[in-house]
C-alpha cells in the first residue's frame, strides 16, 4: 500500500503549523516577532519539510539537519541579539515540534490509521490536514493557558534602571516591561526604550528638553541638539500612527547590583503622554532585555 503526498497541501500545512509553533515559542521565551518575520519563518519551515522526497541521509546528516533548520527559523523570526534568548527559542521550537509529533502519533493510534511515511527525520502522518492544525493550535493554546495562569505571561510592573548617555549627560531611569511596547529603530532593527517626556524631562539635559518641547509643539526644528543623532521611530496606535522623535545613543545599560550591563540597544524613543504613575519614566517591549 502506497501513500500519495499532495505537495501543495503539504506545504500549506507545514506553513500553517509553523506558525502556530512559533507563536508558542514566542509565548514561552517572551518575543514578539513582527508579521513579516513570522511569514518568513513559517515558509521555511514549510520548505525545509521537502527533505521528505530527498534520498536517504546519514543518521548525522538528518540530526544535522533538523538543528540546522531550526535554528535558521528560530533566527529568521526572532533574530539573535540574545545568544541566550536565541538557543532557549531553538530549544522549545524543536520541544514544540516534538511535542506536536506525539499528539499526531496519538491521534493514530486512536483511529488505527497504518499509513506513516518517513525520510530523513521528517514524517508524514495520514490524518486529516485539518486535524493536523487543530493539535498545533492546542500546542501554542496549552502554552497560552499555561503562562496566563501561572503569571508567566504577565507583567508585574518590576521598574529595573537602565541607563544611557544623551548629549554627553548620563541620563538614569526606571523602566517597567510592557508586553505592547514593539517599537523598533528603521535603520538598526533593534528594539527601542519608549521614555514618557513628562516623566523624565528633569532628568535630561536642557538641549534635548527644549528640542522636544519645540517637536511637541506642533514644530520640526532643523537640526536635533549638538551630539545628539535624531531617529524618527514609526509608532502605531489604535487611535493612530505617527513618528516619535527620538535619538540613537552609544549604548543602553541594565543597572544591576554588579554594575552596568550593556544590553546592546541603541535608540531611545520620547512620547508625549504620561504614564499616570510616578514609579517609572520609560517601556520596554519583551524581546529588549
Amino acid at each position: 500500500m502506497k501513500t500519495v503526498i499532495y505537495l501543495d497541501v503539504l506545504l500549506l500545512v507545514n506553513f500553517l503549523i509553523a506558525y502556530f509553533l512559533l507563536l508558542a515559542t514566542g509565548l514561552l521565551t517572551a518575543q514578539a516577532a513582527q508579521f513579516r518575520r513570522m511569514i518568513l519563518g513559517s515558509v521555511l519551515a514549510a520548505a525545509s519539510a521537502l527533505i521528505l522526497f530527498a534520498p536517504e541521509l546519514s543518521y548525522p546528516a538528518q540530526v544535522a539537519y533538523k538543528l540546522l533548520t531550526a535554528a535558521v527559523i528560530v533566527g529568521a523570526v526572532f533574530g539573535m541579539h540574545s545568544v541566550r534568548r536565541y538557543l532557549a527559542a531553538v530549544l522549545w521550537y524543536a520541544a514544540l515540534n516534538i511535542l506536536l509529533a506525539g499528539l499526531a502519533v496519538l491521534a493514530i493510534l486512536r483511529t488505527g490509521t497504518p499509513l506513516i511515511q518517513t525520510g530523513n527525520l521528517t514524517v508524514y502522518l495520514r490524518v486529516s490536514p485539518v486535524l493536523l492544525l487543530i493539535l498545533a493550535a492546542v500546542c501554542c493554546g496549552g502554552v497560552w493557558l499555561i503562562l496566563r495562569f501561572s503569571g508567566g505571561g504577565t507583567s508585574h510592573e518590576q521598574a529595573v534602571g537602565v541607563q544611557f548617555e544623551l548629549c554627553c549627560t548620563t541620563v538614569c531611569l526606571r523602566a517597567v516591561l510592557d508586553t505592547g511596547c514593539h517599537l523598533r529603530d528603521p535603520v538598526t532593527c533593534l528594539p527601542v526604550l519608549l521614555i514618557s517626556w513628562t516623566a523624565a524631562k528633569s532628568r535630561l539635559p536642557a538641549p534635548v528638553n527644549g528640542y522636544l518641547a519645540s517637536w511637541f509643539e506642533g514644530n520640526r526644528p532643523d537640526r536635533p541638539p549638538e551630539g545628539a543623532n535624531l531617529r524618527l521611530i514609526p509608532c502605531a496606535t489604535a487611535a493612530q500612527n505617527t513618528l516619535l522623535p527620538g535619538f540613537a545613543v552609544d549604548a543602553i545599560g541594565l543597572i544591576t547590583d554588579n554594575g552596568v550591563v550593556e544590553l546592546g540597544r541603541t535608540t531611545v524613543a520620547f512620547s508625549p503622554q504620561p504614564f499616570h504613575t510616578t514609579e517609572y519614566e520609560a517601556l520596554y517591549g519583551p524581546d529588549f532585555l
